[in-house]
């Protein structure tokens, strides 16, 4: 998020009433802090980052180092933030926030300003009740698996959720090879010439599984509905020819149950991140959280203090249970077959003077071994024609294998071997 919110600035205060120049931007964002503070009622470490506003030449936040972070109850009892990694702060292991408690956060930067958030109660836990996938054709008439949740009854006031996702799918390289290579030699006066060699692979690299994590802001809300439960919300969908769900797909639904304050807030950053309202008329200030500078007038502030209960709700299926007997959706990348040349087309090489090895006759490299490097192909076949030919072109322009790209034989390209712990087959 903290990237968002960075990003959002900017957009916020380049499109404000009052014209800024270009040249004054970065002036106006010195100094602005930028928090992300999201912390729910889990038994784990928690994680608070820090970051400041970054202007436009630069290319990610810039982390905001040797500040001071605290969680502090109503009681006056802290929770303090270690800095593990610039910019980011962890709790000192597993920390347990209660229910019925007021928290705020509190931050004291090094240039000697404190910061303080408004007081936030955990709301009550609301469970997912159900995680299911349903065959459907959504607004733009695409055929494709529905991800809906249920929630158990929350309290009878409106109940409003922010909703993460982190999903699992199996990749099948379509061609499994079980040879490598092995030798990648340049070396010309060695007695070989260039040389390109494969063996047996050492593990398999056919099956892998791929992981992505949701990054957009999901919202859901009780508000004006007759029940205070969720039923049938959609957090993701997957089109029929999404490469993600061609074998066995996971999904691990994260649900925060905040406060009407929180929801606002990531209502109007998400409103804030839309296409559509980076190019409107937005008002500096209109992205208001709830932490503000305590000793200086001039230090800015952007993000928020979140306190939410947390559920989640794992899911699994395969293709053929929606789509059986039809063909697997497109792989992750088209998977022509080449023969790039150990030697280049026109290559010579001739004896240096008094014998003392060759001469290569131009400046190219190996079409073959520079893609071998590269991380462009995987060995497929040996090339039958190769032999006849070199005996009747030469050997420029000679291709002693058949080549697929990496990954179409490779998956650790798009993933990786090792099974997920929470992985099963049934």
């Amino acid at each position: 998020m903290m990237c968002i919110i960075s990003c959002i600035i900017l957009c916020g205060l380049t499109s404000c009433i009052d014209e800024l120049e270009a040249e004054n931007i970065t002036d106006v964002l010195a100094g602005s802090l930028v928090v992300d503070a999201r912390i729910s009622d889990r038994n784990m470490e928690h994680t608070i980052f820090l970051s400041r506003t970054f202007s436009l030449e630069d290319s990610e936040p810039l982390p905001e180092r040797g500040a001071q972070v605290s969680i502090i109850d109503e009681t006056g009892k802290r929770i303090d933030f270690l800095e593990k990694t610039p910019g980011t702060y962890g709790t000192n292991g597993a920390a347990i926030l209660e229910h019925g408690k007021a928290y705020r956060l509190e931050i004291l930067t090094v240039d000697g300003v404190r910061y303080n958030s408004e007081e936030a109660n955990l709301p009550t836990k609301v469970e997912v009740s159900g995680l299911r996938a349903e065959k459907r054709i959504n607004g733009f008439d695409t055929d494709g698996i529905a991800i809906l949740v249920d929630t158990d009854d929350g309290p009878t006031t409106a109940n409003h959720y922010r909703y993460e996702y982190e999903e699992t799918y199996k990749i099948v390289a379509p061609y499994q090879n079980p040879f490598d290579w092995d030798e990648i030699d340049y070396d010309i006066n060695d007695g070989d010439g260039w040389e390109v060699t494969v063996a047996p692979r050492d593990e398999q690299v056919n099956i892998c599984f791929g992981t992505n994590k949701s990054n957009d802001i999901i919202l859901a809300s009780t508000a004006g509905l007759n029940s205070s439960s969720l039923d049938d919300f959609q957090v993701r969908f997957l089109a029929s020819d999404n490469y993600a769900i061609s074998h066995r797909y996971s999904v691990l639904v994260k649900q925060y149950h905040h406060d009407i304050n929180a929801n606002s807030f990531f209502k109007l950053l998400k409103d804030f991140s839309s296409i559509e309202s980076v190019f409107s008329n937005v008002q500096t200030g209109s992205l208001e959280g709830n932490i503000s500078s305590e000793n200086s007038d001039v230090a800015n502030v952007f993000g928020y203090f979140e306190l939410s209960s947390y559920s989640e709700k794992r899911l699994f299926f395969n293709y053929e249970d929606f789509y059986p007997n039809e063909p697997l959706p497109p792989y992750l990348m088209f998977c022509a077959t080449g023969a790039p040349p150990l030697y280049p087309e026109g290559f010579h090489i001739t004896p240096a003077p008094e014998g003392d090895g060759f001469i290569l006759d131009g400046t190219q490299g190996s079409p073959l071994i520079d893609g071998i490097l590269a991380g462009l192909y995987a060995y497929l076949a040996d090339n039958e024609d190769y032999e006849d030919y070199i005996l009747r072109e030469g050997a420029g322009g000679a291709a002693p294998f058949l080549v697929k790209p990496l990954g179409c034989a490779d998956c650790t390209v798009f993933g990786s071997t090792v099974v997920p712990e929470f992985w099963t087959e049934e």
